[in-house]
């Protein structure tokens, strides 16, 4: 069976797997709720655990979807550690224990995208798909699922995305948690899964950034919620390629107090690509910290972690060692702040242009979200190794995102989303690097229709510098790239209005 039948499958199998439980959940009463909105931690543990944590949309209460009203005092707090791999929020609305919610999803765009020099060319994109939004509670487990994908069809002789000619293409995101709590221990299970033709940081092959600025519980989750160190980075735009991401991650806390916590953090991912000519690679990670809860709203902690990354059939591999200091800042439904920074040790090894060679750089982690009633904003900013994004053989890597909402009306939210990236490929001291800069902009505005329809309107776009020499067998085309259009959105659970 071919890995994108695989896909469709896994998402039948688990809308399959998880009707029963809806009904029951049906027996149970539960409240509709936004299904494009984040998926939600439950209130802090009594016994002094920790709560579960979260699936974040841009690490925030509410997103540009969610238009149940946004009350501050009604936040439970968030429980997420310094130490940790998942980054801080603001909190949570409690708006229903228990979700089942597919999706239908239909979307027409156009695409003006670059080709040869000074030449320029205009297509039509469809994408038909949809989804799934999935929690349930126990007393003490937590299970959360969330999927998004679909089918892209290009219209004519319109490339999938610039300088390809592609007619077809699917994308899949999948994210599975599970939280679980026994007394001072809670433990963190993590699966997401990304197959996409072009890189996930900007969303191409899968509508392009202002799209996937509508599902933020479902990318975010993959793209936004967990420091670089602990999943494969997307972060250049390549030529048409199928790739795919994985991701799994355990974590352990342990509260040896009220104000003190040990976590201990592993994961493995992998970045494959179907198409031969680019770099694929395995990644290992593992990090432990301390955190000591200064007073309710101030935190710090220290932390270490190691990480090695092997890219199959080249013999070489990078292996980093980090420490680190970390500040944090909570006010339960407005501020979420954390920084995290302090030096990295990177080992190459292998055989290559540049041999084995040892050096000496820098970790950074800091993310920032403030929420007020009827708008929100996130920023993050990470740099440190990462494994190339299937151009280089390990690349040092600078990343910021932000995204923004504002609610106009009961019925009408509108949001924006960006990011840039610089990639440098590693080299010793005095050796020659190849530098990629990527960078997006997306906008959506978004009307609510009944009670199960809803309407977005979205644009978004992207270009990319690339070196003189592509590494690769294809790198994306330079040039502005705009997508536009229309999407409509059919859930199965109604969306209360605001």
């Amino acid at each position: 069976m071919k890995l994108s039948e695989k896909s469709w499958a896994l998402f039948v199998g688990l809308v399959f797997c998880v009707t029963s439980a809806f009904a029951q959940d049906q027996k149970q009463g539960t409240s509709p709720a936004d299904p494009n909105a984040p998926l939600q931690t439950q209130d802090a543990n009594p016994s002094g655990g920790h709560a579960n944590q979260p699936i974040g949309a841009a690490r925030g209460v509410a997103g540009p979807s969610e238009s149940q009203p946004y009350d501050p005092s009604q936040v439970s707090p968030d429980t997420n550690t310094l130490a940790g791999a998942e980054f801080f929020t603001v909190g949570s609305l409690e708006h229903s224990h228990n979700i089942f919610d597919p999706f239908l999803s239909t979307s027409v765009l156009g695409d003006y995208f670059p080709g040869i020099p000074g030449q320029s060319s205009l297509g039509a994109v469809s994408i038909v798909g949809g989804g799934l939004n999935f929690n349930r509670n126990w007393s003490r487990y937590r299970l959360t699922a969330s999927y998004n994908g679909g089918e892209t069809i290009a219209i004519g002789n319109a490339p999938l995305f610039a300088g390809q000619n592609s007619s077809y293409s699917q994308f899949h995101d999948l994210s599975f948690i599970q939280g679980i709590n026994w007394a001072r221990w809670h433990v963190l299970l993590r699966d997401d899964f990304i197959a996409s033709p072009g890189a996930a940081f900007t969303g191409t092959g899968m509508g392009g950034p202002g799209l996937i600025g509508q599902y933020s519980s479902t990318l975010g989750a993959s793209l936004s919620n967990i420091g670089q160190a602990f999943a494969p980075v997307q972060t250049i735009e390549t030529g048409y390629a199928m790739r795919y991401m994985d991701s799994v991650l355990g974590q352990a806390e342990y509260s040896i107090s009220r104000q003190s916590t040990l976590t201990f953090s592993g994961s493995y991912g992998l970045l494959h690509f179907a198409n031969a000519g680019f770099v694929s690679s395995n990644m290992v990670s593992a990090q432990a910290g301390y955190d000591y809860l200064l007073d309710p709203r101030n935190s710090i902690a220290i932390l270490g972690g190691y990480g090695k990354i092997d890219y199959p059939g080249t013999g070489e591999s990078t292996t980093d060692y980090t420490a680190s200091l970390a500040y944090g800042r909570k006010i339960t439904g407005r501020l979420a702040f954390q920084a995290a920074g302090g030096p990295q040790e990177i080992q190459a090894a292998g055989a290559g242009v540049f041999g084995s060679f040892r050096q000496l750089s820098f970790s950074i982690n800091s993310a920032l979200t403030y929420q007020w009633r009827r708008s929100g904003l996130s920023f993050s900013y990470m740099h440190g190794l990462t494994a190339g994004s299937g151009v280089f053989l390990g690349a040092t890597s600078d990343t910021f995102s932000a995204s923004g909402y504002y609610r106009f009306t009961r019925f009408w939210t509108g949001s924006v989303n960006g990011g840039y990236a610089f990639n440098r490929s590693l080299a010793p001291a005095g050796g020659a690097t190849s530098n990629f800069e990527n960078w997006f902009l997306g906008a959506n505005l978004g009307r609510q229709v009944g009670r199960h329809l809803q309407v977005n309107f979205n644009y978004g776009l992207q270009d990319q510098t690339n070196p003189s020499v592509c590494p690769v067998s294809s790198c994306g085309v330079p040039g502005f790239q705009h997508t536009f259009g229309m999407t409509v959105n059919w859930h199965l659970r109604p969306v209360p209005a605001g």
